[in-house]
């Protein structure tokens, strides 16, 4: 049979850690702040790369990046730090989820806004109309509000250093 051995530990050091790391979990706000800032920047990273870790499928516009256009999209992607943690959001674009999850538009009208009719391209010929008839489109799923494994990584490592180094 094993012989037991006691050991005292003056454990005064121990608590002092341990209200410290306490205190710092208790406001977590910078470490939050920063992770946010982290994951706003790699969801940008992914529209400037068309895609991340996989590239996604090119549209069919003749000319720009894919999910770029006006940048709209891109320039809504933004961080919230609240007492729950920090959420990534989107901007208000009605297509944002289509475009992330992929999907199907339902058939529907046109009509012009900014101009009294919408130019068309028919055959080489240009055309004017007050309204066209647009039969729907399949947009195949361009996931772009992920984080890459690296960020998820600093960001957990960015949690430890602030919890015992408070950095």
């Amino acid at each position: 049979m094993a012989d037991i051995i006691n050991a005292t530990i003056d454990d005064k050091q121990f608590e002092v850690y341990v209200m410290m790391m306490k205190e710092r979990s208790e406001n977590l706000k910078p470490v939050l702040t920063a992770a946010g800032n982290l994951a706003v920047k790699s969801v940008k990273q992914n529209f400037r790369e068309g895609g991340r870790p996989e590239r996604w499928i090119p549209s069919n516009k003749p000319k720009g990046k894919t999910l770029v256009g006006t940048g709209a999209l891109q320039r809504g992607i933004h961080y919230k730090v609240d007492e729950d943690g920090v959420t990534i959001m989107t901007g208000r674009q009605k297509y944002a989820a289509i475009h992330h999850f992929g999907g199907t538009t339902k058939p529907h009208v046109i009509r012009a806004k900014n101009a009294r009719a919408i130019p068309l391209n028919i055959g080489g010929m240009l055309i004017f109309r007050k309204s066209v008839n647009h039969p729907g489109s399949k947009i195949p799923a361009r996931p772009y509000m992920l984080l890459q494994d690296e960020d998820v990584k600093n960001i957990k490592d960015m949690f430890m250093k602030f919890i015992i180094d408070n950095k």
